[in-house]
């Protein structure tokens, strides 16, 4: 019983290849899940193409008119119906395929974050491998967390607590992930970082200049909102 989050923002080229990559994948594996595709204000034909889907059984769609992708991510938070979620890029630069099914199967309450820095990166042009690590440095030291790559959009959350988490989030945009995993650490869910496979989107809609500056602003206002909870060491 699995719950995929996968948030959108223009995404009409490619948003019904995923699904359907997504919808053979959970076919080949027999496993029962619902896929909650979250549009975040598109301003393309994005939900035209998603409403072809509309009559195929556990395909959802989802508006979020608060703009960001934390925004999308905590809509599909607060409308799943199961306690194991999986998060997705909509152009599944990391495919689904890296999800491992013995996690379904885990007891202890987890969050898997993926990580390209374990596992490999393709075609990631070297001005934003470059940014993506001085972003994780100042992560890393100022939040006191020990993860290599706090930003991949491939995330799995196997907990009781999907609700309480998706209430603790209140960072809308790219640095949501930081928020999340400091959510999920406050509530006592276990963290384990995995290796994946990443290939880089050229489309992507990361501005590396704008989102990076907000990003090193929105850490301090997270360290802000934790000052009461005490940040791992």
């Amino acid at each position: 019983m699995l719950s995929i989050i996968i948030p959108c923002f223009n995404e009409e080229r490619i948003i019904l290849e995923s699904i359907k990559s997504v919808q053979n994948w959970v076919l080949e594996n027999n496993c029962k899940a619902e896929i909650l595709i979250v549009n975040n204000k598109s301003t393309d034909n994005t939900v035209k193409q998603i409403t072809k889907l509309n009559n195929q059984e556990q395909v959802f769609l989802l508006n979020e008119e608060l703009k960001g992708k934390g925004a999308a991510v905590k809509k599909g938070l607060q409308n799943c119906n199961f306690n194991k979620v999986l998060i997705l890029d909509a152009d599944l630069s990391t495919d689904i395929s890296e999800f491992n099914l013995n996690w379904l199967r885990e007891d202890t309450e987890t969050l898997f974050i993926g990580s390209r820095s374990l596992g490999d990166e393709f075609r990631t042009p070297l001005r934003r491998v470059l940014t993506g690590k001085v972003f994780n440095f100042i992560v890393r030291k100022f939040l006191n967390l020990e993860f290599m790559d706090t930003q991949c959009g491939f995330k799995y959350i196997n907990s009781m607590k999907i609700q309480k988490i998706s209430e603790l989030l209140t960072f809308t945009g790219f640095s949501y992930d930081v928020d999340l995993i400091l959510a999920c650490k406050k509530l006592e869910i276990n963290i384990e970082e995995v290796p994946i496979k990443y290939f880089f989107n050229s489309h992507s809609s990361v501005s590396i200049i704008k989102d990076s500056v907000i990003m090193f602003w929105d850490i301090v206002k997270i360290k802000k909102k934790y000052k009461n909870f005490h940040l791992p060491k």
